[in-house]
């Protein structure tokens, strides 16, 4: 996974300090390196590094522990090759109380993470071993969100045409090409759905392990969001500010909740995007005090909806089902009383249809305690989903970042569609 944050935006919090320091390793490795040795030489000379036997009682040439063979292009022991694998991958920071000269041994290795961190790369530790390693392993868990029901049969039609919505919404996520809207009137000038064309986008999909940040991601799922919206009829036929209002009231919640069930099963202590970019929720005091307080919306996404749905076993029906129910939502102040009546008939046609699923997967006193426990999660999604709104317009109001414009807007105007 590539950094750690939640309310990122352009800003891009890798280090470069972190990136020359590796590179500066690399080149002082050993003499040929200085002269120029070209890259295919050093992946041989990497793959025969690895390939050698460690002699009995070497030590891990970091702190002088016990190494347990090459890890990261040197002889090191578990202890320091997971310590490093876990700076890299959270991109963590460290400062040194001692000016960068620390001793690192095996009984002072805890003590200064930042001087540590700096001789595994200044005796070459390779962060690009640790690439390929999560590359190779993305190729077949990334993003694959709840894989075993990917091939789910079902008879209900509004069943069938959710779960090929939430088919087609992660295709145009997961497209390169697919549009990221500016405003909301632009993303509504044209009334008909990105997903009409979806074989298109389908084509030209994103690589694991691209590099992109957290106000990407909000916009390229608020802009899917409102493609998805307009895939529905009871939506379209809806006047122009009915449509604005009810996709600034709903649009956050459906941002959260998507953000967290997309996230392959196998996490619970993070948000990860379709590119490995992951937001976590154990971060280090520098990087807490660093980031001024912005990290918790994060975590309040992972505390409060992703532990919750992993806890009950969310399936993707309950998903697709909850999603448009929170969507068609007669409560936003902002809608025409047309506008109510059309949204309520088919909320609780979608409420009838979850209802009527449960029972047939389970007993009736079961299929009720599951129906009610689906719809308690709402509140915790509209929660999370307003403070994520609040620390956006928060950011913006300071400088501390620059949102994009469309998640800008949705944040600013949701006062016009609710009470709280």
């Amino acid at each position: 996974m590539q950094t750690r944050e939640d309310s990122s935006t352009t800003t891009n919090f890798k280090s470069p300090n972190i990136e020359n320091d590796c590179l500066k390793a690399l080149s002082h490795y050993d003499d040929e390196y200085q002269h120029g040795i070209c890259q295919q030489f050093k992946k041989n000379r990497k793959s025969k590094l690895s390939d050698k036997k460690i002699p009995e009682g070497q030590k891990c040439l970091v702190c002088g522990d016990s190494s347990s063979g090459i890890h990261y292009g040197i002889i090191s022991c578990n202890g320091c090759k997971t310590f490093f694998r876990r700076v890299v991958i959270e991109n963590r920071t460290y400062s040194c109380q001692n000016d960068g000269k620390c001793i690192i041994d095996k009984s002072m290795r805890c003590a200064c993470r930042h001087c540590r961190f700096k001789k595994c790369l200044d005796l070459g530790m390779d962060r690009s071993e640790l690439n390929i390693e999560r590359r190779r392993k993305r190729k077949t868990t990334n993003f694959e969100g709840n894989s075993s029901e990917n091939n789910i049969q079902v008879n209900d039609s509004t069943l069938k045409l959710l779960l090929q919505r939430e088919k087609e919404y992660v295709a145009m996520l997961k497209s390169t090409i697919a549009p990221i809207h500016s405003t909301l009137a632009e993303s509504l000038s044209n009334p008909e759905s990105t997903f009409l064309d979806v074989e298109k986008y389908e084509a030209v999909q994103m690589k694991p392990g691209d590099q992109t940040n957290f106000s990407y991601w909000r916009a390229k799922n608020l802009s899917t969001f409102i493609e998805w919206a307009k895939t529905f009829e009871e939506f379209k036929s809806l006047k122009q500010k009915d449509k604005e209002s009810l996709l600034v009231h709903t649009a956050f919640s459906y941002l959260v909740l998507s953000e967290a069930f997309h996230t392959p099963e196998r996490y619970s202590d993070r948000i990860v995007f379709p590119d490995g970019l992951s937001g976590y929720r154990n971060l280090s005091a520098d990087i807490l005090k660093e980031r001024s307080g912005l990290i918790p919306t994060v975590v309040a996404v992972i505390n409060h909806i992703l532990v919750p749905i992993r806890k009950m076993k969310m399936k993707i029906i309950e998903y697709v089902l909850l999603q448009a129910i929170i969507f068609f939502d007669p409560e936003c102040l902002a809608l025409s009383q047309s506008a109510v009546e059309c949204i309520s008939k088919k909320r609780n046609a979608l409420l009838k249809c979850l209802r009527i699923y449960l029972q047939s997967e389970m007993s009736n006193i079961d299929a009720s305690a599951r129906y009610a426990a689906l719809l308690l999660r709402i509140s915790n999604v509209h929660k999370v989903a307003a403070f994520k709104r609040e620390t956006i317009c928060t950011i913006e109001t300071f400088n501390l970042m620059s949102p994009h414009p469309l998640t800008m807007e949705i944040s600013k105007r949701y006062p016009e569609t609710s009470f709280f």
